[in-house]
């Protein structure tokens, strides 16, 4: 027996037909662990599952782990590439073998489904009462009429209810006594002692009157000027230099002179007047 090693390498791929879902729940059965660690082994990266294994206990994990629909890899100890070692003869199936197998297998399952559906009927039919079997004693019943006999009524036991408490109100008033209806909350208003003052009265009592201090002005320099006067000395005044203009060559043309202004072009317009006539 060969003494090479092998290792189970598994990239995230599904064997065609299995669900993600159910494959994922059977390696959670399979390997104890829990759906987080599932959910890392189906990054696309290749995470060895088993390493270090003989040929025979090789395929026998593979084997197991293809039912579950894991698409696994046997990669001798050492080599980067998957091992060609024998594969189940179940496992070598072509592309179109496969789909012809997948196809048989929804067959199967509708017709299964097909089979359930018409033994239910018949547990349906079989159940059925006699009476809905035989419709020859069947007729209308007159409009209005009731279609359960007497003895078929439900008993209805009549519900004594007191109304000694209940009486009429005039209408229009209000239903609910004085003491039934909601009181609005009273609201708490401060209203101090005020009085009006006489007119022209000052509002401000003197101690609530801020002392503002008065300006002290020496008016012994001050004088009164003369009407018309300018108020502003010579040296108070804002010097504004006057900007000298230099227009040579102009003049002011006499009034109706032409300014030599663009004149429109107007187009001459010569009138027919071979029908016009003068009248005697």
């Amino acid at each position: 027996m060969s003494d090479q090693q092998f290792d189970i390498i598994f990239r995230g791929d599904i064997v065609f037909g299995h669900q993600l879902a159910d494959v994922k729940a059977k390696l959670q059965n399979l390997f104890k662990a829990d759906a987080a660690k599932i959910d890392a082994l189906f990054s696309g990266r290749p995470v060895p599952l088993k390493r270090g294994l003989d040929q025979a206990s090789a395929l026998k994990y593979k084997d197991a782990l293809i039912k579950a629909g894991a698409q696994v890899d046997l990669v001798a100890v050492g080599d980067t590439k998957p091992a060609p070692v024998a594969q189940p003869a179940e496992r070598t199936l072509s592309l179109a073998q496969r789909l012809q197998q997948q196809a048989a297998a929804e067959k199967e399952a509708a017709e299964k489904v097909v089979l359930q559906k018409e033994q239910a009927a018949r547990e349906t039919a079989s159940h059925t009462p006699e009476i809905m079997n035989n419709k020859t004693d069947w007729s209308l019943a007159p409009v209005g009429s009731y279609l359960l006999k007497p003895t078929e009524k439900a008993v209805v036991e009549p519900v004594e209810v007191d109304i000694s408490a209940i009486s009429l109100r005039p209408e229009g008033g209000n239903i609910l006594d004085a003491s039934e209806q909601p009181q609005a909350p009273h609201a708490q208003v401060v209203a101090p002692n005020f009085e009006i003052a006489a007119v022209g009265t000052d509002l401000i009592r003197a101690d609530e009157k801020m002392e503002l201090p008065l300006l002290e002005l020496e008016l012994a320099d001050w004088t009164l000027a003369d009407l018309g006067e300018d108020l502003i000395s010579q040296s108070e005044k804002a010097s504004v230099s006057v900007q000298a203009i230099h227009i040579p060559d102009v003049g002011l043309a006499p009034p109706g002179a032409d300014l030599g202004q663009l004149k429109p072009q107007v187009k001459a317009v010569t009138p027919d007047i071979s029908g016009i006539r003068l009248a005697d």
